[in-house]
């Protein structure tokens, strides 16, 4: 039998063939682990200190099995799976906002265009929201795996965590609630804001505290907090503005930061931080640094100004002083029952006007309770209400007469009379039987309350019988002998089903 040579030869070349690719793409992998980190260091000891670095490690060995041995329960896809730069970018920048600390994203894109990643994510972070990438104190990353079959995980630290960063944003609300009103311009909001951090946050000469939640929670801050809070003020406000990076003190490093805001289609620059006086002068506000152009403040700031906007138009400040013209009451001859109220509001004219402060001047004398919002008739008598402006001491008056006649609660709209009782024990107890159960969501002394022949509630508290069918209703302490009382069951109140009674009840009744 004649043996064929040819053959095992042949063999041998196929299997090299199948098996080649494998080999090529295993030696391919050795050395494509890449390390690269994103990181802004605040040192600020000398009031104006800020620095970022880029910094690209080495290539490690690497072996494919190794792809196997990430923990990937540190990290959490959330289906972050992209092909292209632009798409890990959107993703990177999506777990940035949600101040993810440790993410992983597959990318099935080449291993080249992960060079220098951080800076890049950050680049695009910062282009998209200045305030989410400049809350970014770290960013690292490491690349596991092959071209097309990347597994990129993630480390970010940010200036705040995700709970002090809420507690900053409901403060800001809160703050920009009593400082900012609709009827002002741009600029008003802008001083407004502007004064209110001046006002409120003293420079952190210790260099410990570097962030809006240190400005707003200790009152305290450098640099990076006093831009990064103007950053969230002026957006929550509607005013468009940048962050910008820069040198100061013949620094040779970015060592400050500072905001270049959009006022009226105009750039400006605000440096709130160099408008603080140090050490603090409480209640002086300065302007030296108050919207610049880019020749006034480049005496003393030096910043790569081709990358921003440019600042040439000279701002005026004068125009944020809107003065007022005068005062005017929505009311202005009121007559009232015996506790009867109504409301009485003061307009500013001009709405914009720079101070819209008001105080109320008047004599009660116990004829009328005002606060301000609402006034409730007390007593027989007639008082003057006068309206006059801090600015200007421009004048408006209300004349409140209070007749002898009791208002009635059965005046209440949309009511209905329940029977009337008398002669009740002082310390009575009143028990209300519903015909469902009632919602604990609904049970307040806003619902269910007792009001005196002057309307004033009475103190009392509120409980469930056995079932949530029944309410009882008792005074803390004894009603008056001889006096009228009046037990209102508001129509608000409503069944753990949701459904709400047809009319408000009242029920009169009479201390023997």
């Amino acid at each position: 039998m004649k043996i064929n040579t040819k053959l095992p030869y042949s063999i041998l070349i196929i299997f090299f063939i199948i098996l080649s690719p494998t080999f090529v793409q295993a030696s391919e992998t050795k050395n494509i682990i890449e390390h690269y980190s994103y990181s802004t260091e605040v040192n600020d000891i000398n009031k104006k200190y800020y620095n970022e670095s880029i910094i690209a490690k080495n290539k490690k060995p690497f072996k494919l099995h190794n792809k196997q041995q990430i923990n990937k329960t540190l990290f959490s896809y959330n289906n972050n799976n992209c092909n292209t730069i632009e798409q890990l970018e959107e993703l990177t920048k999506d777990n940035i906002l949600n101040k993810n600390t440790n993410f992983l994203i597959h990318y099935t894109g080449n291993l080249s265009d992960l060079s220098g990643l951080p800076n890049k994510v950050m680049t695009y972070v910062i282009a998209y929201d200045n305030y989410a990438g400049y809350s970014v104190n770290t960013c690292d990353t490491h690349s596991y795996g092959y071209d097309k079959n990347i597994d990129i995980s993630f480390t970010v630290t940010y200036l705040l965590t995700r709970d002090e960063e809420n507690w900053v944003d409901n403060k800001v609300d809160s703050i920009l609630q009593n400082i900012i009103r609709d009827s002002m311009t741009q600029d008003q909001k802008e001083k407004a804001i502007h004064d209110y951090i001046i006002s409120n946050v003293t420079y952190d000469e210790t260099a410990k505290k570097n962030n809006p939640y240190d400005a707003l929670h200790d009152g305290s801050t450098m640099c990076e907090g006093y831009a990064l809070l103007a950053c969230k003020m002026l957006n929550k406000a509607g005013i468009e503005n940048l962050l910008i990076l820069g040198k100061v003190d013949n620094s040779t490093i970015n060592n400050h930061i500072w905001n270049l805001v959009n006022i009226n289609g105009n750039w400006y620059h605000l440096d709130c931080t160099w408008d603080d006086p140090v050490p603090d002068i409480p209640n002086q506000v300065c302007y030296d640094y108050y919207n610049l152009t880019d020749d006034q403040l480049a005496k003393d700031h030096d910043w790569e100004m081709l990358k921003y906007p440019f600042a040439n138009t000279k701002y005026n400040l004068s125009i944020t002083n809107i003065p007022i013209k005068a005062v005017e009451l929505d009311k202005h001859n009121i007559t009232l029952k015996i506790g009867e109220t109504t409301p009485l509001a003061a307009t500013v004219l001009p709405s914009n006007a720079s101070n819209n402060s008001i105080k109320w001047n008047f004599n009660a004398e116990g004829v009328i309770y005002f606060d301000g919002k609402t006034i409730k008739g007390v007593k027989p008598g007639t008082v003057y209400i006068n309206a006059v402006s801090d600015d200007g001491n421009f004048k408006d008056t209300c004349v409140v007469t209070v007749t002898n006649e009791i208002a009635d609660p059965a005046d209440i709209n949309d009511s209905t009379q329940l029977q009337e009782r008398t002669n009740v024990d002082k310390d009575k107890s009143w028990k209300i039987k519903f015909n469902k159960n009632i919602s604990t969501s609904s049970l307040n002394k806003d619902n269910v309350y007792v009001l005196d022949e002057f309307n004033n509630k009475v103190d009392i508290n509120l409980k469930f019988d056995v079932n949530k069918d029944t309410l009882i209703v008792e005074p803390l302490k004894n009603y008056d002998s001889g006096k009228t009382y009046y037990l209102v069951i508001n129509k608000k109140i409503s069944s753990d089903s949701g459904k709400k009674m047809s009319k408000t009840g009242i029920m009169k009744f009479s201390i023997k």
